[in-house]
């Protein structure tokens, strides 16, 4: 029994080392924080771009949809369309141009980077955009929506 258990961790650890930073549980949390609204290609991006940052949202437990998403993630059944992406955030979340207010320092703790200047991508409204949103490191992902999701590599 105790042979199996060893063989259980090891397993474990190898996928982790292999796949990537974070834990099964802890990339179905960050994919469950940060797209539970997202359709599935928004989903499976985020998934990866989680892997390379650890500066995500982790505080919702995945529901079963997410769980097998990130196994399959993990698994490699999935292929990475995100093209090494590492940051994202959503222009329809971040302050509009009437809420400059919201945009403050220090970033963090709700408080939000704007420093990126103004853009427009959701219909007619103006977001604030973070300062290290640079246009030449966009990622485009078929099927994420660009007004929910914005990938970057940085």
């Amino acid at each position: 029994m105790m042979l199996l258990r060893f063989g259980l961790l090891l397993t474990m650890i190898l996928i982790k080392t292999i796949n990537g930073n974070l834990g099964l549980t802890a990339l179905g949390r960050c994919i469950m924080s940060e797209a539970s609204t997202g359709n599935r290609a928004e989903q499976i991006a985020m998934g990866f771009a989680c892997e390379r940052n650890a500066n995500h949202a982790s505080n919702k437990f995945p529901i079963a949809s997410v769980t097998r998403l990130a196994q399959d993630i993990h698994a490699g059944r999935i292929s990475d369309p995100t093209q090494g992406a590492n940051r994202w955030y959503s222009p329809n979340l971040m302050p509009k141009e009437n809420e400059r207010f919201k945009c403050k320092s220090p970033i963090g703790s709700g408080n939000i980077d704007c420093n990126g200047g103004l853009e427009n991508v959701c219909a007619n409204m103006k977001n604030y955009k973070p300062s290290w949103a640079d246009k030449n490191k966009f990622i485009s992902i078929k099927d994420v929506r660009s007004c929910y999701f914005k990938f970057y590599k940085i």
